[in-house]
């Protein structure tokens, strides 16, 4: 499997579960602002990160720069973000990627600076932390009382609206 396959559907993927996320909003931004813990991302900033990984993630891969990108603000911006994201995607040729798994990508991880092997980039850090950050999101939401399901989170479960996992 080449790195367009490994990331390139994942990411896709990761945008296609936030209109399905922040559609049970119900146009209520408040619980995006929810947090975990005092000192973690509220939802929305989690959301955004895992949003962020998208270029972050192929861009590197195909030799071009990743852009800076304020934390998008709300169900509306992160909506027009995923927009973005999934237009990024969906210009994506596989033979862009040609030679990827070649490429060394330097990058920073909270205060440590990386240099790793496109093929680790892309596995060990760059889709474990969208996938972290979006699932850190959905978490947070549901604390707030946010009615998600896994099939929101992946778009495969499906359950009836009354099902709950209780004894």
């Amino acid at each position: 499997m080449d790195l367009y396959d490994t990331t390139v559907p994942p990411l896709m993927r990761l945008t296609e579960a936030m209109p399905r996320i922040l559609g049970r909003l119900d146009g209520n931004d408040a619980p995006l602002r929810t947090r975990l813990a005092s000192d973690s991302f509220d939802a929305g900033e989690h959301l955004s990160v895992a949003l962020g990984f998208v270029p972050r993630t192929v861009l590197p891969l195909i030799g071009k720069a990743v852009p800076e990108r304020p934390l998008a603000q709300g169900r509306a911006e992160l909506l027009a973000q995923t927009k973005i994201d999934q237009t990024l995607l969906s210009n994506l040729t596989r033979e862009g990627f040609n030679g990827s798994e070649n490429r060394m990508i330097d990058h920073v991880a909270g205060q440590t600076t990386l240099r790793q092997s496109a093929t680790d980039y892309a596995l060990l850090f760059a889709l474990p932390n969208a996938t972290f950050h979006l699932a850190m999101g959905y978490a947070t939401l549901r604390l707030a009382g946010v009615p998600l399901t896994k099939g929101d989170f992946d778009g495969f479960h499906h359950y009836p609206p009354d099902f709950r996992f209780e004894d």
